[in-house]
């Protein structure tokens, strides 16, 4: 199934996900909002508390019992977090076959109302999944009232202090990267024609979320950045430095010197976590045998070009 035709597959069956997961949240923030109309301040802040340890301890049952969710926690905030995450990855091969065989236009949403296992044995851990993504959602919501209410009662004291510059998340990301401590990590032998013919693709295909630059290019080789790039795909990131190891222009360890030097981060803006081994084990894992699909056989094409430079 080439790469177009499972994305359509997987947006399918996210939609099956989407519906599930959206009532219930929003089953849970209503009702905890009802609640809350009839308790005083410090009633509600009790009630969300135990609501929040409540959730916190359910999650933790399920990822311990549950290991093919180990993912699900750093992509739950993501919209099509059953294409980004490793979830797919993680399943049996049986498994997979059960995913993709199933036609999502024979999915019942009054049966899953009635039985939301009903669907668990021709989609695998559905409602699990379903019920990982809804908990941490609620989770994530109970504290972004708790900030809130923490920055309504210094609102006041901050009005009297100077203001500070403003600097997001990703900025600060971009001021403070990690240098590498020795030199050439990624044992690249790569000259600076080269690293320009690269620069090329990585910008044609698209594979971080700003246009690079020659020199940018030439600081990650060195692992001493002075800019950190976030990941448009992750497997797209995996295919471009396999690619470069198995033609022995860059270390075989290539995985490694990412996650330890902090070169990259997740594509989900809503959290800055830097790529590490697994995220890239698992891209790594997807890509093999994909040459023959769009982007892949640019990169493909692009790094076969690098001999004759």
């Amino acid at each position: 199934m080439i790469e177009e035709e499972l994305k359509i597959k997987f947006d399918h069956i996210q939609g099956i996900f989407n519906r599930c997961i959206n009532h219930a949240s929003q089953v849970l923030t209503d009702s905890i909002a009802a609640k809350s109309v009839y308790l005083n301040e410090e009633q509600a802040d009790k009630l969300e508390r135990k609501e929040y340890i409540r959730t916190a301890d359910e999650l933790v049952q399920l990822y311990i019992r549950y290991s093919v969710l180990n993912d699900i926690q750093s992509f739950y905030s993501v919209s099509d977090f059953f294409w980004e995450s490793g979830f797919y990855e993680s399943l049996k091969s049986d498994e997979k076959r059960k995913y993709m065989s199933f036609n999502p236009l024979s999915f019942d949403y009054s049966r899953y109302e009635q039985d939301n296992t009903v669907y668990d044995e021709e989609l695998p851990y559905f409602s699990i999944v379903v019920k990982a993504v809804v908990l941490e959602r609620y989770s994530a919501y109970l504290r972004k009232k708790k900030e809130n209410k923490v920055q309504a009662e210094m609102q006041p004291q901050q009005e009297r202090e100077e203001p500070q510059p403003i600097q997001n998340k990703y900025q600060e990301l971009k001021i403070i990267p990690h240098i590498a401590k020795t030199e050439n990590p990624f044992k690249s032998i790569l000259n600076d024609r080269q690293i320009e013919l690269l620069v090329e693709c990585i910008n044609e295909v698209e594979v971080f979320n700003a246009l690079m630059t020659f020199e940018d290019l030439k600081a990650i080789l060195s692992c001493k950045p002075k800019v950190i790039f976030r990941s448009n795909n992750n497997r797209l990131v995996a295919f471009l430095f396999s690619e470069l190891s198995n033609r022995g222009l860059i270390t075989s360890n290539w995985q490694s010197v990412i996650a330890k030097n902090k070169l990259f981060v997740t594509k989900n803006i809503k959290k800055d976590k830097y790529l590490n081994q697994g995220d890239l084990a698992t891209a790594a894992n997807y890509v093999k045998g994909v040459e023959h699909e769009k982007d892949y056989v640019t990169i493909s094409n692009y790094i076969k070009q690098l001999k004759k430079l």
